[in-house]
Parts: structure tokens; C-alpha cells; sequence
């Protein structure tokens, strides 16, 4: 059935004295349907504060005389103490003489007349309707829901960081100080992938032979272009007679294939892999090598830093560098649970990579595949903050996203090739990949959601307020304010903490900068990282072959000439 019945919202214009109020009204009955307006209104929908049962009843029998139409109601809230004041009132209503009956007597009409039976397509539209209200509902309650779950969550892993990077950097001994350190002298070994690096190749090679520790130099250009290969040997012919530079080349196989091949030409105990616009400092080797001497360790990441902050982008990386990716290693580091040894610049025991076969080739995120592999054969993986290394960070937003995009889909890859490992137990299964699950695929696809519902509450509480202040809930925007401020101060303070915890020789003038930008970067990265990963599981749920996509050098590599210690 259908009721015929139609009570204007909030009772506005029932009793109309102009055409504008009219005409509403005069549609209403044009399409078959009774206005019925209210006159006692014990105000039950009330929540802050929520009337008693005692006081609806009050309310009822005080207005008794202003008309014969009670209005009360079951939904828009808790409505318990409605439910509760109605025997009450029906007893104190027939007390006092009054009948109650359904509107339908009150106007001469039968029940039929105003419930008519629907007709068959009707019933399909009444069913569609229940289906809309009914996904309308679910996915209100699913916003809500991320909002008070993911800020729980982000807040609580902000928390666990700060306090974890705090004590990595109070309580954690450097490896230099440990009994045997000072004889501890392994041969070393830097292998530098490349691919079309021409106007960024003589910068990172000058770098990793001006370092303080002796190493041999391995290029691998990977079948580029350009002029690397020919530019690389003509620049240091002199080193290469030396036997300290060895310059190879191979056809395109990709950075992993590249690695590989480089690998093949190391006889040293550990070597360094480096990207092929990546200036380290004189000391980031020796740094590195020192946190070989426990032979449990099977890699160390270094510090990577952006050093061509010379836009919003690039300063916006810079941060992100500073406050997400090397603040979570420090955290991390404390448990020996690092999950990406950063492609910029890493350690690796030679003899463990190749236990664990070499670099994989069927991932584009080869460096995190790797050190999930080792992870998993039982190797603690650390961070030292002190190998510092200066990267050229994508330029512009379009760059930004074919990185991450990347990093993403390769991320995602690792963690199924490794998902027997949730299984299995141990820093991997228990630590690193569900961290990797969590707050690097499913809160980051869902957190402009939380932004959704901040501004859907605030922008629904004011409207409510500046037209229907009554059922205005200042209580529950109150609430979504606080939980939404919370954890932007948190965030700040633990952004703070991260730069606090940068070594001294890491800072820049500019940090203090980036720092102001916390909250608008987070906001932009936020919506920006999620269609990267709505497009990361589109390409994953396709199974589509994802190919490696280089970023074009602009050799504007600035800060580090400046910074390196």
C-alpha cells in the first residue's frame, strides 16, 4: 500500500497566507495526496537536550487545546523515551475524555481510501527505492566509519612512530662503537645502473669516488640511447686504467636486469647500489659498511633526500622524505623490520642477495621484492641516517604520479609474491607487510574519505544551522572537529619530531619552510595518491604487464652541492 498522507517538512507552510506558500502545497493535492498538518508538537525529536518521557507527556497534555494532530516521532535519532511516554499519554488522553483515532476517521475516510494497494510497477519502483535508501545508508555508515577507523588508526601510528624514532635515535648504539668495529674493513663494491643518465652520470660517479672509503665503481649502462655509456668512459678513462671505475654495457633489460649484471662483476663482500642521478656524501659509504659487522644484517638503507627543491612539488617530496618515508625507518629500524631498502642509495651483502637470487625481474619494485626476500630468509635489515644521499625528485605532479604509480604496483607485487609470509610469522609477515598493507595501499586509498566527511559534516551542520537550527547537532559536529583537529596537531607534532631527528649535517635552511606546508601537503598527496592507487588496482585487477617508465633528468640537482657533508 501507499499512504496518501503528506505532512510538509519541518510543518512549513501549513497554514499559508501568500501564493508562494501556496503553490507547494497546491502540487501536493494535484497529485492525489492530503496535506495534514500539526498542531501539538511535544518537541520528542529534541536530542541535546533529549527530552524525558515524563516531559513529552507534559508537552502533549499542555497543548491540548491548540488543535487535534499530535505529532511524534520514530526515526532521526534515539527514540527510546517516545517509545517509553506513550502508554502515558494514551492513558492520560482517554482520562480526559479524548478518542484516538487514525487520521483517516478524522477525515470520513476509509483505510483503503488512504493506504490505495500499489500497482505491480510500482511495487518494482517501491523495491528500487528501498535499494537506493538502503546503499544511500550503507555508504554513509561506511564514510563515518573510515573517518573515526582511519583517524584512530593514522593517529595511532603516528604515536607508535614518534615514539619508536625517538628511542631508535636515543637508545640505538652506533655500529662504529661495537667491539670489533675499528678492524672491521670490508672491500666494497658500487654498482650504478643507468639508462639514457648522460646529463646526470659524471655528477654521481665523481661522488662515489670522492668518497672517504675505498670502494671499486661498477656503471652498467642498460643498453640507453643517449651517450652514457661513451660520455661515462671518455669522462673517467684515467680511473678506469686504474682499475677503480668499471664501465659495462648490455642491452635494455630493465634496472633489475642491469643490477644483476653488475652483480655478476662483484667480488667484494658488501656492495652499494645507487640510482644514476643520486649524489652521496664523502661518508655515506662508511656509514653503510660499519652496520655489516653483526652478520645477521643483510642490507642497510641509506637516507635519501630530495635535492632539486626548486618548486612546490619538489619541496613537497623533500618533506614527505623527512616526516613519512626515513621517520617510518627510524621507527621501524628499532625493530629491524625495514621494508624498503631505497633504490637512491643501500647496502647489501653480496653473499645474502645472491642466496636470495639476485635482484627479481618480475617486479618493478625490485628494491622493496628484494629486501622482503631477505627479511624472509631471516636477515635484519637497518636504516643509517647518516648515509646521506641527494636524489632528483619528479617536477611536477604528472611526474610525481608515473613515480608512485610505479612504486605502488611494484609495492603491491612484492607484498602477493610475499603474502605466504602473514603466514609464516616473523618482522615480515608480523611487522612490515601488514605496516605495507594497512598504511600504504588500503588508508591511503580511502583517506580523502576522511576529508569527505569533514567537510560533508561541516557544510551539512551549517546549512542545518541556518535553516533548521533546531535539529542542528552542535554536539556531533563538536565531536567531528575534535577528532579531525586531533589528528592534524599530531601529525604536526610528529612532522616536527622527524625534522628534530634529522642530523645536523642533513638540514637545510629551507626546512623550516617545508614545515608550514605540513597540512596542505597532506591534503594535496591524499587525493592525489589515491586515484595512484585506484589506477595501481584497475592495472592489477586487468593484469595488465607493466612496463618500467624512466623519469627525463633535468640535472637540477642543487641542493646537495650545497649540503653534503
Amino acid at each position: 500500500v501507499k499512504p496518501i498522507y503528506f505532512r510538509p517538512p519541518y510543518s512549513i507552510d501549513e497554514e499559508p497566507d501568500t501564493a508562494d506558500q501556496v503553490r507547494p502545497l497546491e502540487i501536493v493535492q494535484d497529485r492525489g495526496y492530503i496535506s495534514v498538518g500539526d498542531k501539538i508538537d511535544p518537541n520528542d525529536w529534541r536530542d541535546n537536550p533529549r527530552p524525558t518521557p515524563e516531559e513529552i507527556t507534559a508537552g502533549v497534555l499542555a497543548n491540548l487545546d491548540k488543535g487535534n494532530i499530535i505529532l511524534l516521532h520514530d526515526g532521526g535519532g534515539e527514540r527510546g523515551n517516545t517509545v517509553k511516554a506513550l502508554p502515558v499519554m494514551i492513558e492520560a488522553l482517554r482520562a480526559r475524555g479524548y478518542q484516538i483515532v487514525p487520521v483517516s476517521e478524522l477525515i470520513g475516510k476509509t483505510r483503503d481510501e488512504v493506504m490505495p494497494a500499489i500497482s505491480a510497477n510500482e511495487r518494482w519502483m517501491a523495491k528500487i527505492d528501498g535499494i537506493g535508501f538502503l546503499l544511500f545508508w550503507l555508504i554513509n555508515q561506511a564514510i563515518v566509519a573510515v573517518f573515526f577507523v582511519g583517524d584512530f588508526l593514522m593517529t595511532g601510528r603516528l604515536l607508535f612512530v614518534g615514539i619508536s624514532a625517538i628511542s631508535d635515535r636515543i637508545f640505538t648504539k652506533r655500529p662504529e662503537s661495537l667491539p670489533g668495529a675499528e678492524t672491521y674493513h670490508p672491500s666494497v663494491a658500487v654498482i650504478v645502473p643507468a639508462f639514457n643518465e648522460e646529463k646526470v652520470i659524471e655528477r654521481t660517479v665523481r661522488s662515489v669516488m670522492a668518497s672517504r672509503y675505498p670502494v671499486k665503481v661498477i656503471v652498467v649502462d642498460d643498453g640507453s640511447k643517449d651517450n652514457t655509456y661513451e660520455l661515462t668512459r671518455q669522462i673517467f678513462a684515467s680511473e678506469m686504467a686504474e682499475g677503480k671505475l668499471l664501465v659495462l654495457t648490455k642491452p635494455n633489460g630493465g634496472k633489475a636486469a642491469a643490477a644483476n649484471f653488475a652483480l655478476q662483476h662483484v667480488n667484494e663482500e658488501i656492495f652499494v647500489a645507487i640510482d644514476a642521478d643520486t649524489v652521496i656524501a664523502p661518508r655515506a659509504i662508511s656509514y653503510l659498511v660499519a652496520n655489516f659487522l653483526d652478520p645477521r644484517i643483510g642490507a642497510v638503507a641509506g637516507n635519501a633526500k630530495v635535492g632539486n627543491r626548486i618548486n612546490v612539488w619538489t619541496r613537497w617530496q623533500a618533506l614527505e622524505y623527512i616526516t613519512s618515508q626515513n621517520f617510518e625507518r627510524r621507527a621501524l629500524n628499532l625493530i629491524n623490520a625495514v621494508s624498503v631498502v631505497p633504490g637512491a642509495i643501500g647496502a647489501w651483502r653480496a653473499s645474502a642477495v645472491r642466496e636470495a637470487g639476485g635482484y627479481p625481474v618480475d617486479t618493478v619494485a625490485e628494491d622493496a621484492d628484494l629486501t622482503m626476500s631477505l627479511l624472509q630468509a631471516g636477515y635484519k635489515v637497518k636504516y643509517e641516517d647518516r648515509a646521506l644521499a641527494y636524489t632528483e625528485a619528479p617536477m611536477n605532479a604528472s611526474g610525481l604520479m608515473r613515480q608512485r604509480f610505479r612504486w605502488s604496483f611494484g609495492i603491491l607485487q612484492a607484498v602477493w609474491k610475499h603474502r605466504m609470509a602473514f603466514w609464516r610469522g616473523g618482522t615480515l609477515g608480523w611487522v612490515a607487510l601488514p605496516n605495507i598493507l594497512i598504511f600504504q595501499l588500503l588508508l591511503p586509498l580511502v583517506s580523502p574519505f576522511i576529508d569527505l566527511m569533514f567537510v560533508f559534516g561541516s557544510v551539512n551542520y551549517l546549512i542545518d544551522r541556518h535553516f533548521h537550527p533546531d535539529t542542528a547537532s552542535a554536539a556531533s559536529f563538536h565531536k567531528l572537529v575534535l577528532f579531525f583537529a586531533l589528528f592534524l596537531v599530531i601529525d604536526f607534532a610528529a612532522s616536527t619530531i622527524a625534522f628534530i631527528l634529522e642530523r645536523r649535517e642533513a638540514r637545510s635552511p629551507q626546512d623550516k619552510w617545508l614545515l608550514t606546508q605540513v597540512w596542505l601537503q597532506r591534503f594535496a598527496y591524499r587525493q592525489l595518491f589515491s586515484i595512484v592507487l585506484f589506477r595501481t588496482l584497475k592495472r592489477a585487477f586487468d593484469g595488465r604487464s607493466f612496463a618500467w617508465d624512466k623519469l627525463e633528468r633535468t640535472a637540477s640537482l642543487t641542493h646537495a652541492e650545497t649540503q653534503r657533508p
